[in-house]
């Protein structure tokens, strides 16, 4: 498990490294069209040391991307699970409902012993954490942001998933990159009105860089 302690020894290992890489980076303006910002000057990356401090970083001991629904288009709505069996025919309706032909929602993953219904998902190492944090915490710090919107349909296929030294799911990001669009639970410290644009395209390459599956992928549009 990642402990706190390890993590700032990592900070402090790879600050220096991680500094000069970040005065490389290519700014993300240079990549699309907008006219939702504009370059913050003033901009100052925030450091590892700094950004495992905040929450919830600071507070977890294992984190996960995870890719799920991948099979099914917006169109399909969410069906609320069943209540816990209480019977032999309770279990197996619930089975059926998870063997359903319907997307699921990420909640009732977590609460359920149907790990299938993860459809990929990976435990980050030190080294994917400090790229993960930078991108949340240092992504729109870049940018005066002039304008943010909110687009209307909200279909999650990812999550970033944080657990607790008792490996007990305290706090989660999903993310629809198909609509550009995120939402935190419980705490809802992180959702379209405290990040940007640039955000999604960023997060979108680290989840695909790590082999997770971020698109729609229809059995029907498979190459012939």
């Amino acid at each position: 498990m990642i402990k706190r302690f390890f993590l700032i020894v990592f900070a402090l290992c790879f600050s220096f490294i991680f500094s000069q890489k970040n005065k490389k980076e290519k700014d993300l303006l240079e990549g699309y069209s907008t006219l939702h910002g504009k370059i913050n000057k003033n901009y100052q990356p925030i450091s590892l040391g700094q950004r495992i401090k905040n929450y919830p970083f600071n507070k977890a001991s294992k984190i996960k991307i995870v890719s799920y629904n991948l099979d099914f288009a917006k169109k399909y709505s969410y069906e609320p699970p069943p209540p816990p069996p209480q019977t032999k025919d309770d279990s197996i309706k619930l089975k059926e409902f998870y063997n359903r032909s319907k997307p699921i929602d990420f909640r009732e993953i977590l609460e359920s012993p149907f790990e299938k219904d993860l459809i990929k998902y990976k435990t980050l190492n030190l080294e994917e954490i400090s790229k993960l944090s930078h991108i949340i915490f240092n992504t729109c710090e870049k940018y005066y942001i002039t304008m943010r919107s909110q687009v209307g349909c909200f279909f999650p296929r990812n999550a970033i998933v944080f657990y607790d030294e008792a490996d007990k799911v305290f706090e989660r990001i999903e993310v629809c990159f198909e609509c550009g669009n995120l939402e935190s639970y419980p705490s809802e410290f992180l959702n379209w009105k405290n990040t940007c644009e640039f955000i999604y395209p960023e997060l979108e390459k680290f989840f695909q860089s790590k082999g997770l599956q971020t698109q729609y992928a229809s059995k029907n549009n498979e190459t012939k």
